[in-house]
């Protein structure tokens, strides 16, 4: 135990050291503060007998709520990764009692937690201090939406952040490649605002299925909108599919990694 104490503060002051890790680790509270506060000004600005307008506006936005947390904390668990590439201390670790698949699997269980508690922190968080306006014609999103629903989605869909810091930490060779490579696969988080669209509604949502992420969130606004339509599934049945996913995912790039590592 006391072990991975020691490496606890190891990771903590590697953390801190590095401004741009301190933001990204802090990201959860500030997508809080803009749903909490930034976007209700939003809704507020628009007319509430525009009722489509609005209500497609609050579901994207509720689609950047959902989507964007994990990404920037596996952006910062992919530049802690290239920090070890770069100042090749793989290599050291190799001959510690826990070695590199164990110091692995013990960085990517703490960016995972650490993923999980920041998106219940925003959606219980946004849920208490804003929940009301995320509503049309007096029917709030976040009405349906309880404690233990929101930890279901943060546990399945926590488990995409180190899949995605694993991938991008094997392909990248430096912090530079790493930048371009975040910015690049950041477009995904975008892909789930597709789900709006009337076009994928229907059976032609399930195209979207290739992307990780979309199985989690589309179990949340089936959820958030519970619409009865023939070409949906249940919320547990998506998130079901999201787990496995994400965990095969995550075998595969934790392998990926190990194998691509020189160390």
């Amino acid at each position: 135990m006391n072990k991975y104490l020691s490496l606890l503060k190891y990771e903590a002051k590697t953390i801190v050291r590095d401004p741009i890790n301190i933001y990204m680790s802090a990201f959860p509270i500030i997508i809080l503060l803009l749903s909490s506060y930034v976007f209700p000004m939003i809704f507020e600005s628009m007319d509430p007998m525009q009722g489509t307008m609005l209500k497609v506006t609050m579901l994207l936005l509720i689609v950047v709520i959902l989507a964007f947390g994990p990404f920037f904390l596996a952006a910062m668990a992919t530049f802690l990764l290239l920090d070890h590439k770069d100042e090749h201390t793989l290599n050291t670790i190799a001959v510690t009692p826990l070695g590199t698949p164990g110091y692995l699997k013990f960085k990517m269980t703490y960016i995972y937690l650490m993923s999980v508690v920041g998106m219940v922190v925003i959606l219980v968080g946004t849920k208490l201090l804003a929940g009301d306006k995320y509503s049309v014609m007096g029917v709030s999103f976040f009405g349906s939406m309880g404690f233990w629903h929101i930890v279901a989605f943060a546990v399945v869909n926590g488990l995409f952040t180190p899949a995605l810091s694993l991938l991008q930490g094997a392909f990248a060779k430096n912090k530079v490649e790493g930048f371009a490579m975040i910015k690049g696969t950041g477009m995904l988080a975008l892909v789930p605002a597709l789900m709006v669209l009337e076009t994928f509604q229907g059976k032609l949502q399930y195209v979207l299925g290739i992307f990780p992420n979309f199985w989690a969130i589309k179990g949340m606004l089936v959820k958030f909108m519970p619409v009865a339509m023939g070409t949906n599934l249940s919320y547990p049945v998506y998130l079901l599919i999201g787990a496995a996913y994400n965990l095969l995912l995550l075998v595969v790039a934790y392998r990926f990694f190990l194998k691509k590592a020189e160390y």
